[in-house]
């Protein structure tokens, strides 16, 4: 177990949480705190998955919001007693309370946020006595399916749980699949291989997503975003490094910090320049030299 700023253990990313009480009392804390702030919100992670899906622990509270409201859901904590830390500027800020971890995350992988339409398709749900704003399915099923890797198999069986247990919009499934359309695909096909009762339209329309002549074919991510990177540090008119870039279909999200304004309006230029197709969404924060050694540690 590590150490917080008070000396007192923590839990590591994977430990489970022992004492169901005080994961519960951080929990009920957490979300009236946010509600009572007004911030949207959804759950989303393990909580998220075993209200909609299967029967498993978790040993993290994990919320999902806005970029632009992620400092104050950190500061709202923070006045309930939460140690905080911004921990990545990309994605991720952490508070804790009672050795339970709560994770603030502002941009799930493969660029997905808590925008709109995930806003509109939120799920309310009882689970253990409460009642919880969680991510939809359909939703939780796209980002279980990108998240998913080696050393995490639980995405994969939360998803497939999801599959087996809920009525799908199947429409949104694919609307919202376009953040790794490859990935849900894969999914989807071995969860009918597996017996599940999924549909062939689904299936059908992201095959030809991805694969059939004159489907749309966008160049990597990773290979925008370096382009946009490249462009931001090298560039006179911005020359930043403490700049974090993620593309996410035809939106550059730029977060991080610099010294002035018109650093931070630079940097949005050079971006927009760099991927002149494609809309920028200027998150980065302006944080004065006499003030940027106060920041947290990451």
């Amino acid at each position: 177990m590590a150490e917080n700023d008070t000396g007192a253990a923590r839990p590591r990313h994977g430990e489970e949480v022992k004492d169901d009480a005080g994961f519960f009392s951080v929990l009920d804390e957490s979300m009236a705190a946010l509600h009572d702030a007004g911030i949207p919100y959804a759950l989303m992670g393990g909580i998220a998955s075993a209200a909609l899906g299967r029967h498993r622990w978790t040993h993290d509270i994990d919320f999902f919001v806005r970029p632009e409201d992620a400092r104050e859901v950190l500061q709202t904590l923070e006045g309930k007693g939460f140690t905080t830390e911004e921990t990545d500027q990309a994605w991720l800020y952490k508070a804790f309370k009672e050795d339970i971890l709560v994770d603030v995350i502002f941009s799930a992988k493969g660029g997905i946020r808590f925008d709109e339409e995930v806003q509109s398709h939120v799920r309310h749900t009882e689970f253990r006595g409460r009642r919880l704003q969680v991510v939809s399915p359909e939703d939780l099923v796209v980002m279980k399916a990108i998240a998913h890797e080696e050393h995490t198999p639980r995405h994969w069986h939360d998803a497939l749980a999801l599959l087996a247990g809920e009525d799908f919009d199947w429409d949104y499934v694919v609307r919202r699949a376009r953040y790794g359309r490859r990935r849900v695909l894969s999914l989807l096909v071995y969860a009918q291989a597996n017996g599940l009762e999924i549909p062939d339209e689904p299936i059908r329309a992201l095959f030809s997503a991805v694969y059939e002549p004159g489907s749309e074919r966008p160049q990597p991510r990773h290979d925008l975003v370096a382009r946009v990177r490249e462009a931001v540090a090298s560039d006179p008119r911005a020359s930043e490094l403490d700049v974090h870039v993620t593309v996410a279909g035809r939106k550059i999200f730029l977060t991080g910090t610099v010294n002035t304004p018109e650093r931070r309006e630079a940097v949005a230029t050079v971006a927009q320049e760099a991927l002149p197709d494609h809309e920028v969404d200027n998150l980065i924060q302006v944080v004065e030299l006499a003030h940027s050694g106060s920041r947290p540690p990451g």
